[in-house]
């Protein structure tokens, strides 16, 4: 499996089977997510963490804690949030598309206070079955894209804070631009935050469709649409 096929079948591990990786499969993840693409003009810190050096918050994991977590720090600025949620978006597909499980931790806290902290991405081995490529509780797909393509799907399966889907997507010749659109009750208190990072995570998903679709992903940027934080993904 790839990480574009893998849009189709990941979802939330709640409960890991606690065994750590080894060093090699580690470093390798590390690297991977060191070496992924971001958004124009940003950047990032990451680092592993193991379960003593990580305050987990409220999650529904279940069991044993995940061996692992992938840390992300940046700025603190709307852009900085959605190229977390870009880069780690990239880490967490391609390692559900290994076989292994992972969990996205907006209340997580590293044990060691960082002002730069942003958000943590729990993985390790699980013995849950993938999910379904139909069985994943979205919105309907008019209700974020006027088109019906392959990067709608793609985008429509992304995950984000409370599954509030907080983006709109417009289509242009060579450009793919997603919106933010607050959604839902907690949408004033995931608007400065965690809707950003879910918008980066979408527009993963958007550029691995682009790229499956034989299209060459020049450039990621933030943009600014009529008052409103975007994300704009330019292809050939």
């Amino acid at each position: 499996m790839d990480s574009y096929s893998a849009i189709f079948s990941r979802h939330a591990a709640h409960s890991f089977d606690g065994d750590p990786l080894n060093q090699e499969a580690l470093q390798d993840i590390l690297a991977l997510a060191r070496s992924a693409d971001q958004i124009e003009g940003q950047s990032i810190e990451l680092d592993v963490a193991s379960p003593d050096q990580v305050n987990e918050g409220m999650s529904t994991i279940k069991g044993s804690p995940p061996p692992h977590y992938l840390l992300a720090f940046t700025e603190q600025t709307d852009a900085a949030f959605a190229n977390a949620g870009y880069v780690l978006q990239a880490v967490e597909l391609a390692v559900q598309a290994k076989g292994l499980g992972s969990h996205w931790l907006g209340m997580a806290k590293p044990k060691a206070s960082r002002p730069d902290y942003t958000i943590a991405l729990a993985f390790g081995r699980t013995s849950e079955p993938a999910r379904p490529r139909d069985a994943a509780d979205r919105l309907d797909l008019a209700r974020i894209s006027d088109q019906d393509n392959g990067v709608a799907q793609a985008v429509r399966l992304a995950p984000s804070g409370v599954n509030d889907q907080p983006w709109r997507l417009a289509f242009e010749d060579g450009l793919v631009r997603l919106i933010h659109h607050p959604r839902g009750a907690m949408r004033l208190i995931l608007a400065k935050k965690m809707d950003k990072i879910s918008l980066g995570i979408a527009a993963r998903h958007a550029a691995l469709a682009l790229q499956h679709e034989g299209r060459i992903v020049t450039k990621a940027i933030p943009a600014n649409q009529a008052g409103a934080f975007a994300i704009e993904i330019y292809y050939t």
